[in-house]
């Protein structure tokens, strides 16, 4: 049997040369131990993202819902339009601007109605006597 060298750093019980844990108390006589703290980081960072997530969702559950009050307002809309549309023609003079300038489309060639389709030289013909 060996002799003690070591001695554990919580209790005190003696330690042989090859261990690394104290079979008193459990304690780590030689082994360094990762900082507890280490998680909280990470969990912070996923707990910003679902935070965020979740706005983002209720935000975007807001806008769809009120679709329903955009087409009411639209209709409101609509329906005060024919007597906005025809209002009472304004004075001209002499020395107002010219009307703006109209964009034309430019001209698009006239349709032609399809081809007659051909008849395959496969095809079976058939002709009527007069």
């Amino acid at each position: 049997m060996t002799e003690p060298h070591d001695r554990c750093p919580r209790c005190g019980a003696p330690l042989r040369d090859d261990q690394d844990w104290c079979l008193d108390c459990g304690a780590a006589a030689r082994t360094r131990l990762a900082r507890a703290h280490a998680w909280q980081a990470p969990v912070a960072l996923v707990a910003v993202v679902i935070a965020l997530a979740g706005a983002a969702l209720a935000f975007a559950f807001v806008r769809l819902a009120n679709t329903d009050q955009d087409v009411r307002a639209a209709q409101a809309t609509a329906t005060q339009a024919p007597a906005a549309a025809n209002p009472a023609p304004a004075p001209t003079t002499a020395a107002t601007s010219p009307p703006p300038a109209v964009d034309v489309p430019p001209a698009t060639p006239p349709e032609t109605a399809p081809a007659a389709p051909r008849p395959s030289p496969f095809s079976p013909t058939t002709t009527t006597a007069p």
